[in-house]
């Protein structure tokens, strides 16, 4: 899944733990763990760099440095909508992946 190197974090597994190469919301933070592991085990993460999916079905990304968001496990093009979207773009579609910016998210709570 991982396309090029990006900064990396090391993490403990939070409940459910962490399957690896599958984003995840952790705190305010979208991270890909390295490796899959059970909760409470610390894992190394990339919170920065370029990855080719999982895009959202349906998607048709142009790549060209559009805003990528993050829901329900996916990157979309779309911004998130609903209680407790993400309304804060995550990176950008770019290179045939979606770069991560590594920003700090909030969380809409007026939906």
């Amino acid at each position: 899944m991982r396309i090029a190197d990006g900064l990396k974090i090391d993490l403990k597994a939070p409940v459910g733990g962490f399957v690896k190469d599958v984003p995840i919301k952790y705190g305010v933070l979208i991270v890909v763990p390295n490796y899959s592991a059970p909760e409470g085990q610390v894992v190394s993460c990339t919170y920065r760099g370029l990855f080719d999916g999982p895009i959202k079905p349906g998607d048709s990304p142009l790549f060209r440095g559009e805003p990528a968001y993050f829901d329900d496990g996916v990157f979309t093009k779309v911004e998130p909508t609903g209680n407790g979207a993400v309304t804060a773009p995550i990176g950008l579609f770019i290179d045939n992946g979606v770069l991560l910016t590594g920003v700090m998210l909030e969380l809409n709570t007026s939906g």
